[in-house]
């Protein structure tokens, strides 16, 4: 059994990873938002003024609440599971 200041130590660094992963899937977050927001601006732009067809903005939109969908369930997916790690932290802790 580890001491107790290399338990606290190895807590330190699994959250710093935690942090790491949430980081990384903030990053991937943010830019769904924004291929989100391009896809409904093009899509409303480009029909307001004729350049594309009802289908075609359709499309559009489906495809960028696609992006959003797949953007969005990383993000819950990984602070979920970090929730649940850190809950167990301190209870180790108590």
């Amino acid at each position: 059994m580890p001491k107790k200041s290399d338990l606290k130590e190895i807590m330190y660094l699994e959250i710093e990873k935690s942090r790491i992963n949430r980081e990384k899937s903030r990053i991937v977050l943010n830019k769904s938002l924004f291929l989100y927001v391009l896809f409904m601006l093009v899509g409303v732009v480009g029909f307001v003024s004729d350049y594309i067809d009802s289908n075609m903005l359709n499309i559009l939109i489906i495809a960028g609440i696609v992006v959003l969908v797949l953007g969005t369930v990383p993000y819950l997916l990984i602070t979920h599971k970090e929730e649940k790690k850190i809950n167990n932290f301190l209870k180790e802790l108590k």
